[in-house]
């Protein structure tokens, strides 16, 4: 089972029983700046799950400093002078060891497998990417649909070299992300999924009039953007 899907389904589950207390016997439970358990929970399981360690820190120190503002511990003025001073830090951190864990996680993405899903008799690949960035390709694979999960991430997923014999659907769930989509020339892409501040563009330059074989582009995409490149 996704550890992120537990920690996050019990997270709900604990925030459903809170409200409940509070509408049935009329007290509080819920303390000032809860809503920020939404920004260190998904970091914590960045930290704990992804490689890249940058991101989901940034998020946890940005969840601290607002809960702690919330709380009172510091004031606001202070919030943003120490919100300064943490992204001049991982700016840094970012400079001194960016491209070498980068170079690194790409290479570890592109060599290994995906997960694959049975459905209606087709293998479907799944990607689940938060708090950094995938970049996979599926070159000399049979290609028979996707469901790729995306938040607070980037997804680069090539199909350029990939074998597509018939129709394909890719759903998509991404928010606050960003999914690159290389298709060859020959692929037509239909979107019906459902943007929210976003939306998706297809940026081929070259797109040829022989295309027998269509992609569909169904889901959700809130505050993200889908390329096709």
């Amino acid at each position: 089972m996704n550890r992120n899907k537990v920690i996050w389904g019990s997270a709900l589950v604990l925030f459903g029983i809170a409200w409940i207390v509070c509408i049935v016997f009329h007290i509080n439970v819920l303390f000032e700046g809860w809503w920020t358990m939404f920004i260190i929970i998904p970091s914590i399981c960045g930290l704990l799950g992804n490689k890249d360690k940058t991101g989901p820190a940034i998020g946890l120190g940005v969840g601290v400093l607002l809960l702690l503002a919330e709380q009172n511990v510091i004031d606001w003025d202070m919030f943003w002078k120490i919100g300064l001073a943490v992204l001049v830090i991982a700016l840094g951190l970012g400079m001194m060891f960016g491209s070498r864990i980068t170079s690194k996680r790409r290479e570890e993405d592109n060599a290994s497998p995906l997960e694959i899903l049975n459905r209606d008799g087709k293998n479907i690949r799944v990607v689940n990417a938060s708090f950094g960035e995938q970049n996979l390709s599926l070159g000399g694979e049979i290609f028979e649909g996707a469901d790729v999960t995306a938040s607070f991430a980037s997804v680069h997923l090539d199909l350029r070299g990939a074998t597509i014999n018939e129709d394909v659907e890719m759903k998509v769930d991404c928010k606050f992300a960003g999914l690159v989509i290389y298709a060859p020339n020959d692929l037509l892409v239909k979107v019906t999924a459902d943007s929210t501040f976003g939306g998706v563009d297809d940026k081929r330059r070259i797109i040829l009039s022989n295309q027998t074989r269509t992609l569909y582009i169904s889901g959700s995409c809130v505050f993200s953007g889908i390329e096709i490149k």
